[in-house]
C-alpha cells in the first residue's frame, strides 16, 4: 500500500449487531464528493462477532458468528454496551479462553477488517477514519473507542493516530439526510434506542440539544422471541437447551438465536415462518415451531410504545417548533414502525426522499462524507 491517500475517507459504525463502513472519495467526472458502502465477505454489513482460536488465529464478522455455532464459548457477540459501560479503568476481560479479550479488543478486529478491506480494494491508505458512536457515550467510552481504532490503524504501516476522528451517530444521519433545523433522530438499536435531537445550521455543522435512551432493543426481541420458540418445543428439548449447561445445548441456543433473527426478519413481510429446531445431539431432530406475525407484533408494541412515551418526554423540555423525525435501525425496517412512531407521536417523518438515510448505512455515509468536507476534498455533496 502507498502512503494516505487524500482523495477518500472511512466511517466505521461498529453496532451491538451488525458493523458497517462507508467511504467517500472525489468523482474524478466531476470533482463531487460522493459516498458508497464498505462491502466484507460479499455484503455490506457484518455481523458484530469475534472469535479467537487457540492457534492465535481471530476471525471477525461472518465467519466468527459461523465459527461460533461450533464454538459458542469462545465467539463474542453484542460487545458494544460493554465499550459503552468504559469508566476509564483497566478494560473488563469478556473472555479469558482462548485468548484474554476486551470490548476495545473486539471494537479493534472489526475496525481492521474493514479498514482492510476498503484499502485493500482500492491500494491506498483513508486519509481519515471516522467511527460513530452514539451520543449518549461517556467520554471515557469515546476514548475506548479511538484506542481501537488506533490500535487498528497501527499495524499498518504509513497510518498515524491523528487519522481517527469520531463522530456521534444522531450527527453523522442528520449530516447524511442534509438540510438545516432541528431534527429528531430515533435509532432503534441492538442493545437499546437512543433519542436525540439535532440542532442543524445552514453551514453544515450541527450540535446536540438533548438526549435519552430507552431500553428497548432489537437484541430483547430476539432473545424473547428464542424463549417463545422453547416455550412450544417438545419440553425435553427446552429444558435441555435451557438448563443443561453442556456444549451441544450451548450450540443449540446459539443457532437457535441465529434461526430466530431470520426468522424475524421474514416476519416483517411475511404471516407466518417457520423455526427449525436445531440438533441436540444424541436426540434426533425436534422438528420445527411456527411464529407468526401476531406473536411479533404482541412483543414488540410494548417496546414501541414505551419509545413513544420516551420521544414525549425529550422533545417536551425543549422550547421552539416540533422538529421533524427520522426513525432509523434495524427495527425501523418492519412495515409500520416509522409511520406508528409518527402517529403516536404526533411527528412528522423526515428522510428526504432519500431511502438512504434510514438505512444501516446512513449514519456511516454521512460520517464519511462529513469527514471528506473537514478535509476539503471535492467540490461538496451533490
Amino acid at each position: 500500500m502507498t502512503a494516505p491517500d487524500a482523495r477518500w475517507t472511512l466511517a466505521v459504525d461498529h453496532g451491538t449487531s451488525e458493523t458497517v463502513g462507508a467511504w467517500a472519495d472525489v468523482d474524478p467526472r466531476d470533482g463531487w464528493v460522493r459516498v458508497g458502502p464498505v462491502e466484507v465477505d460479499g455484503a455490506t454489513s457484518m455481523p458484530s462477532a469475534v472469535l479467537s482460536r487457540t492457534d492465535g488465529t481471530v476471525l471477525a464478522g461472518r465467519p466468527a458468528l459461523e465459527a461460533g455455532a461450533l464454538d459458542p464459548a469462545a465467539a463474542l457477540l453484542r460487545s458494544r454496551p460493554h465499550l459503552g459501560a468504559s469508566t476509564g479503568g483497566p478494560p473488563e476481560l469478556l473472555t479469558r479462553w482462548p485468548r484474554p479479550t476486551t470490548a476495545v479488543d473486539v471494537a479493534t478486529a472489526l475496525i481492521a477488517k474493514l479498514v482492510h478491506a476498503e484499502a485493500g480494494r482500492r491500494g491506498t491508505l483513508p486519509s481519515l477514519v471516522v467511527l460513530l458512536h452514539p451520543a449518549s457515550w461517556s467520554s471515557p467510552a469515546c476514548e475506548a473507542l479511538r484506542a481501537a481504532g488506533r490500535a487498528a490503524l497501527a499495524a499498518i504501516p504509513y497510518t498515524s493516530p491523528d487519522q481517527v476522528e469520531l463522530l456521534d451517530g444522531p450527527r453523522a444521519a442528520a449530516h447524511r439526510l442534509g438540510g438545516h433545523g432541528r431534527l429528531l433522530v430515533v435509532d432503534l438499536g441492538g442493545a437499546a434506542t437512543e433519542l436525540a435531537v439535532v440542532d442543524r445550521s445552514g453551514d453544515g455543522s450541527s450540535s446536540i440539544a438533548a438526549v435519552s435512551t430507552v431500553n428497548v432493543g432489537a437484541e430483547v426481541l430476539d432473545d424473547a422471541l428464542a424463549q417463545l420458540v422453547l416455550d412450544r418445543a417438545p419440553a425435553p428439548f427446552a429444558a435441555r437447551v435451557r438448563f443443561g449447561g453442556d456444549l451441544e445445548a450451548h450450540r443449540a441456543w446459539y443457532r437457535l438465536r441465529r434461526s430466530v433473527r431470520e426468522a424475524k426478519e421474514t416476519l416483517a413481510a411475511t404471516g407466518s415462518v417457520t423455526v427449525p429446531l436445531p440438533m441436540l445431539p444424541p436426540e434426533p431432530p425436534a422438528g420445527v415451531v411456527t411464529l407468526t406475525h401476531g406473536d411479533l407484533g404482541a412483543m414488540l408494541a410494548p417496546g414501541l410504545e414505551e419509545i413513544a412515551q420516551g420521544i414525549t418526554a425529550l422533545v417536551g423540555t425543549l422550547t421552539g417548533p416540533r422538529p421533524g423525525m427520522l426513525v432509523r435501525g434495524g427495527l425501523a425496517a418492519m412495515p409500520r414502525v416509522r409511520e406508528w412512531l409518527a402517529e403516536r407521536t404526533g411527528f412528522g417523518l423526515a428522510h428526504g426522499g432519500d431511502p438512504g438515510a434510514v438505512s444501516a448505512f446512513g449514519p456511516a455515509s454521512g460520517a464519511a462524507a462529513w469527514a471528506a468536507e473537514r478535509l476539503g476534498l471535492g467540490l461538496g455533496r451533490q
